[in-house]
């Protein structure tokens, strides 16, 4: 599918609230970009849709109050330099130059394979914007199953969701089945840990979710003992959600199905989001709780060009 098929232009007239962090402001300009006819907006484009968003409404866009348009302005310049930012970090990887003539633009005609991923990304952690995302969401539980085979690569790493329809994916890349509570006694041997039996067979049969577990990894070490390095990661393409779905990787969780008393779980958090303020820090450390979070920019740091590839990805040229 092209990218211009997957944004929906009545969706991009919401701007995001003016007191959205930088980085979803960003965001939203590089979609703006990207709809855009010539695949370049300069500001007084960016400002006549803005202005007419919730925040900033108004109807004359000859009339704004000085205020606001002061406040927009102000907005737009801290968006431009966070533009540059991100092309500093990322280099030929990002997708967008502000160029000669003041105007957010793409790079090039067409997208390497990486600045794909950048661009996938980017969808994908911005649902409100996209007609029909279930595909980009399974591209990117298996963006981060192959990120964290690169960042491990000693490591055995498994989708343990059911509802991943991605037609790259073996099943030696799945724990499958349907159910749950099935799921969840093939998870216990993977992990090498007992299950709890009673618990596990009050699980209905029509629980066919994942008990907010995306994806498992384990370290044979060589010997049959219990005790070995074990893996939690959860996917999550919401701002607004990802932060309490981490909670759903904590061993009390956890502890309720498996015996995970002689072992340590390592939690991670991935997320498409660039979850990065204008000092190169995290957006709201205080957000992250005993877990490791994975963003955009880790994710494009780690990756090579067969991500995209390997992930079945709908990015295509226009």
């Amino acid at each position: 599918m092209m990218r211009k098929e997957l944004l929906s232009k009545d969706k991009l007239v919401s701007s995001p609230a003016s007191n959205a962090p930088i980085g979803v402001w960003t965001d939203y300009c590089e979609l703006l970009c990207i709809s855009s006819e010539q695949n370049q907006i300069d500001q007084d484009e960016i400002s006549s849709i803005i202005i007419k968003s919730s925040d900033f409404q108004s109807k004359d866009a000859e009339n704004i109050p000085k205020g606001r348009k002061e406040r927009l302005t102000s907005k737009l310049e801290d968006v431009y330099a966070h533009i540059i930012l991100r092309n500093n970090l990322l280099s030929e990887r990002y997708p967008f130059i502000i160029n000669s003539d003041g105007q957010l633009s793409l790079k090039n005609n067409e997208f390497s394979e990486l600045q794909k991923l950048y661009i996938l990304l980017l969808l994908s952690s911005n649902l409100c914007y996209i007609k029909n995302y279930h595909n980009l969401t399974s591209d990117f539980e298996v963006i981060c199953l192959l990120y964290m085979r690169r960042l491990f690569p000693s490591m055995i790493f498994k989708l343990f969701g059911s509802s991943n329809t991605n037609k790259k994916l073996t099943k030696d890349d799945c724990i499958s089945d349907a159910k749950l509570k099935e799921r969840m006694i093939k998870l216990s041997e993977f992990v090498s840990v007992s299950y709890k039996k009673e618990n596990v067979e009050r699980i209905p049969d029509s629980n066919h979710g994942d008990g907010g577990l995306d994806i498992v990894g384990i370290r044979k070490m060589g010997d049959n003992r219990k005790s070995i390095p074990i893996m939690f990661g959860q996917c999550a393409c919401s701002r607004e959600e990802w932060s309490q779905k981490q909670y759903s990787l904590n061993d009390n969780q956890w502890l309720k199905f498996l015996e995970i008393i002689s072992t340590s779980i390592q939690k991670y958090m991935f997320i498409p989001d660039w979850y990065m303020n204008s000092d190169k820090q995290l957006e709201n450390d205080l957000d992250i709780t005993s877990c490791v979070l994975i963003d955009r920019l880790r994710i494009m740091n780690l990756a090579d060009e067969s991500f995209v590839s390997n992930c079945c990805s709908i990015i295509e040229e226009d």
